[in-house]
């Protein structure tokens, strides 16, 4: 029960934190860009994948018990490698900024607990690592 409301209080805040931003960006108008070839790549919104991922916490969460992922986990993990593997650094990214303490060892092993084939997470930087 308590891992469960623990997952409810994680999404129920991200979903907020996503709803606060999203309405903030609304009102902010972008400077005209030039030309089109000196644009930077579009940047992929990972924010609605990630989501898929949240059955991970109660195994990647510090001081979890679990020696395996849920089913749903692993699902949910190889949906967001399909996605865009980058969205992965993001839920790392999201989880810390959201105050969720996570076990590092058991998140870089998820593609092989996963049975998945997965880019290393060290491309994600050294500021996922802390």
């Amino acid at each position: 029960e308590r891992r469960t409301m623990r997952k409810v209080f994680l999404v129920t805040t991200i979903l907020a934190t996503l709803a606060s931003v999203a309405n903030s960006h609304g009102n902010h108008q972008h400077a005209p860009i030039a030309s089109p070839s000196l644009a930077p790549a579009p940047k992929v919104d990972c924010s609605s994948i990630i989501y898929d991922m949240a059955s991970c916490i109660s195994f990647i969460s510090k001081g979890s018990k679990d020696t395996k992922p849920e089913a749903d986990c692993c699902n949910g993990y190889e949906s967001v490698l399909n996605y865009n593997p980058d969205c992965i650094c993001e839920a790392i990214k999201s989880s810390a900024q959201l105050g969720v303490d996570l076990n590092m060892t058991k998140a870089t092993a998820l593609p092989s607990a996963c049975g998945v084939s997965a880019p290393s997470m060290s491309q994600c930087g050294s500021e996922y690592f802390i």
